[in-house]
């Protein structure tokens, strides 16, 4: 049977939460992101860059897809040079 905690609970987790708060940080770690990583700075820093005032909410589903697009040293990966078997 579902609970109308059951729902919320779930909302709240695909919610974005603040990147400078404690629970946001915790969520983000616990996503399994290193937030020391250059990949992780440099997204962050171009998600920033592309909200314009900046962002205030994010989700680590939205930092992970971001980050697929950096190495490890934060180098942008040129999409069109990938190639896949």
């Amino acid at each position: 049977m579902l609970m109308v905690r059951d729902v919320k609970d779930y909302f709240n987790g695909m919610l974005g939460v603040p990147l400078d708060s404690k629970a946001g940080a915790k969520k983000i770690r616990d996503a399994g992101i290193d937030m020391n990583s250059k990949a992780y700075k440099v997204a962050i820093s171009s998600m920033k860059n592309s909200a314009g005032v900046g962002i205030a909410y994010t989700n680590p589903q939205a930092i992970k897809n971001r980050m697929a697009s950096y190495d490890a040293n934060g180098n942008w990966i040129n999409p069109a040079t990938i190639f896949r078997s």
